[in-house]
């Protein structure tokens, strides 16, 4: 077969296995097609969606986001999940791989194939081109938060993306190709590829070679054993002739690397799961498949598929071994990134906030400007002082992950400085970190924790009371708020020369229409980082500016507050952030809040309370009574969602 008729062989076969699983529950868009405006119903953004493979289910996609419901009384999120088994979960997505996924297999599976690192990192670089070509992954909005999306349209969750549409199915079909014209450019990479048989002089025991190949590649790429049907399928794509040719291997790597199997997650299941209608366990390739794409983003290396080979990986004691070993290797740290990352809400770009997340305020667009100049003085940020503060903050969370085994106490408490550059040691007022001593520590309830760390309040030259308020109750307890009202939603809080911050907000959100939420919910948990200006620099004055940068006046801020940590709590007060790590630490909402957060990471889609409580109860009770992060993490591959998969 030509390699000029792959594009459409490719694009029909992804399109088409995508929209068989049109009536399961997808992010969005995703499984049925390109998605359109989608309309809420309640549960998320796009709750329901059609595509071109059919209707989906799911937690919205790349459509446009659905009305919802606009005014939803706030609430409680849970802080314990009710577990009933006999309850079934909801039906899976078809799970494409993201972008970061597809790089890391194509570099694994050809270093396999090709016996060498090197030679495999040669190869990706001579395709880099087409791999440049791959559209980015498109967040998604968490479903207890939809009715702030119009306000506050942050990013979600980076896995739970990636529409099938023809830019990205033209994209991994010159990936495909190029690949597929690298690895058999030369007699010496064919050698490798499929073995000596297909350069010698022989012609004899070339159909061997070839029948040799096709199940031997193929199970690697397809990440299980071929069946009868595509071992014939591909033995066509390879043509009528079995003489060893280069184009015609070429061809076969192609369309291998354009098959779903490859590009998705693509399970059947194995054993029905008694009293659960539709799901089923997972098979030990498909097991195997999961647990690698989740701890490393990639394919499983040979001990995995060895242990997916002879069934082992199904016994509890193999299967922990495993779990434990992916855990324990450096490639595990930099996929946790990304869902520190994602838990943090930050874009990794230092856009402009309200599109990413944590950013709300590019640090340095007011750069240059009087106001600015004045303010920032000796902390000027530079184009790099975004990506400094993330790393500060994820440096803490790798410190309480990996090197000192910590806890939520830890992550809401800790005084310990994680600044990796001298802009954000100079914000802190501390040593830079080098990154294997031990860090150094700020003044004690000065800056408790990771949610008072630089990329949580900085925001430019003013301190965003607001915005870090509906950061805490969205992100770190979970809680749900109502969408403002359309007068609110465009109101901005503009700098005084007169007042602070704080009063300004007061008066911006006193009316009827903001304060239901503002006055207690919103506006208190953002005033107890009234200690930190638009730098993220701990004060007790707030300075005040005139348009030319001339001081206007000094005044003290106030931190006081009645936090509403429980929604229902209006009695109890905090002097500043301090207090309220310790009431949002009493609460216990950041356990399971985390636990929620690290679901949708985990499975690409939302949570339901109900349906899944017992694998969010899983995940939530490591982090009793002091446990680790890393249990946490290791928690959700011994879930019942994590081992089996619902099909109706």
């Amino acid at each position: 077969m030509a390699v000029t008729s792959l594009l459409v062989l490719s694009a029909a076969a992804c399109v088409g296995r995508i929209g068989d699983q049109g009536s399961q529950a997808g992010a969005g868009s995703g499984t049925g097609g390109t998605g359109n405006a989608q309309t809420g119903s309640g549960a998320g953004p796009g709750s329901t969606g059609t595509g071109g493979g059919g209707t989906t289910t799911g937690a919205g996609g790349s459509g446009q986001a659905g009305s919802g419901v606009v005014n939803v009384t706030p609430s409680d999120a849970p802080t314990t999940f009710a577990c009933d088994g006999t309850l079934r979960p909801p039906m899976d997505q078809l799970r494409p791989l993201t972008t970061a996924q597809v790089q890391n297999t194509l570099l694994d599976l050809l270093t396999w194939a090709m016996a060498s690192s090197s030679t495999a990192s040669t190869i990706l670089g001579e395709v880099a081109a087409p791999m440049s070509s791959l559209p980015g992954n498109v967040p998604i909005v968490p479903s207890n938060v939809v009715d702030f999306v119009t306000a506050f349209p942050d990013g979600g969750w980076l896995r739970a993306d990636q529409d099938p549409q023809f830019t990205r199915v033209q994209a991994y079909y010159n990936i495909g190709v190029a690949i597929g014209q690298a690895v058999t450019n030369s007699s010496a990479r064919m050698g490798a590829l499929v073995g000596s048989c297909a350069t010698d002089s022989s012609t004899s025991n070339d159909a061997t070679c070839l029948a040799s190949f096709i199940p031997r590649f193929g199970a690697r790429a397809l990440r299980r054993p071929l069946t009868s049907d595509e071992v014939t399928f591909y033995t066509g794509i390879y043509g009528s002739s079995t003489t060893a040719s280069a184009a015609a291997y070429a061809d076969v790597v192609a369309v291998m690397l354009n098959s779903p199997d490859f590009l998705y997650l693509v399970e059947h299941g194995d054993q029905p799961v008694t009293g659960q209608t539709g799901v089923y366990s997972l098979s030990p390739y498909e097991l195997a498949s999961r647990l690698s794409y989740h701890v490393w983003d990639s394919m499983p290396d040979d001990q995995l598929w060895q242990a997916a080979s002879d069934g082992t990986l199904l016994q509890d004691t193999v299967y922990q071994a495993q779990v434990d070993r992916l855990f324990a290797a450096p490639r595990a740290r930099a996929t946790m990134h990304r869902f520190f990352q994602d838990y943090l809400q930050v874009n990794g770009t230092g856009g402009p906030r309200g599109t990413g997340g944590l950013n709300y305020h590019d640090l340095t667009s007011r750069v240059g400007t009087p106001i600015f100049t004045a303010f920032a003085a000796a902390n000027l940020p530079t184009a790099s002082t975004y990506q400094n503060m993330v790393a500060d903050a994820i440096g803490m969370l790798d410190y309480f992950t990996w090197t000192v085994p910590g806890t939520i106490h830890d992550l809401l408490t800790s005084p310990l400085s994680f600044a990796p550059a001298a802009d954000v040691a100079g914000i802190y007022g501390a040593p830079v970190w080098d990154g294997t001593s031990a860090p150094p520590a700020l003044p004690a309830d000065q800056r408790p924790g990771l949610f008072t760390r630089a990329l949580v309040v900085a925001a430019g030259v003013d301190s965003a009371p607001i915005l870090k308020g509906v950061y805490l109750r969205r992100y770190v307890l979970c809680d749900t708020i109502g969408r403002p009202p359309p007068a609110a939603a465009n109101v901005t809080v503009a700098l005084s020369t007169t007042q602070t911050t704080r009063r300004v907000t007061e008066a911006v959100t006193a009316s009827a229409a903001c304060s239901g939420c503002h006055v207690p919910y919103l506006n208190p948990l953002g005033f107890a980082t009234e200690s930190f200006d638009g730098l993220g620099r701990f004060r007790t004055m707030e300075t005040l500016y005139n348009t030319d940068g001339t001081v206007a006046t000094s005044l003290p801020v106030d931190t006081t507050s009645t936090p509403h940590v429980m929604m229902g709590d209006d009695v109890t007060t905090a002097a500043g952030a301090a207090d309220v790590m310790r009431l949002v630490e009493s609460s216990h909402k950041p356990e399971a809040c985390l636990a929620r957060n690290y679901f949708r990471y985990t499975f690409g889609r939302f949570e339901d309370v109900s349906l899944d409580g017992c694998s969010l109860e899983m995940i939530r009770k490591t982090l009793d009574n002091g446990g680790h992060l890393v249990d946490m993490l290791k928690a959700v591959t011994q879930t019942p969602a994590f081992k089996r998969r619902a099909f109706q």
